[in-house]
C-alpha cells in the first residue's frame, strides 16, 4: 500500500485500536531529517498499537500473522488515511 517508485517513497500503517490507516512519508525521514518515531507519535497517542503493513497482517479467523509481498495491479482505489 502506498508505494511509488522503485523502493516505495511510503509505508503504511494500520492502528489497532480504530482501524485507521497511516501513511508515512519516507521523504520526511530521510530529507527533513526526522525520525520514524516522531513521525508515528501522534498516531501512537490513539492506538494501542500501529501494525506495519504488509508485514503484519492478522486473519481475523485463524488468528495467524501473514507478510504481504508486492504485485502489479490495473486501476486504483481509493481509501482515507492520515499522513504523518
Amino acid at each position: 500500500m502506498f508505494e511509488s517508485g522503485c523502493g516505495g517513497d511510503f509505508s503504511t500503517y494500520i492502528g489497532e485500536n480504530t482501524g485507521a490507516v497511516y501513511r508515512v512519508d519516507l521523504g520526511k525521514i530521510y530529507y527533513q531529517h526526522m525520525s520514524l518515531e516522531t513521525l508515528l507519535a501522534p498516531a501512537l497517542k490513539v492506538e494501542e498499537k500501529l501494525i506495519h503493513i504488509p508485514y503484519g497482517i492478522k486473519c481475523k479467523i485463524c488468528g495467524n500473522v501473514f507478510h504481504g509481498s508486492s504485485m502489479t495491479v490495473e486501476g486504483e482505489e481509493m481509501i482515507d488515511a492520515y499522513e504523518l
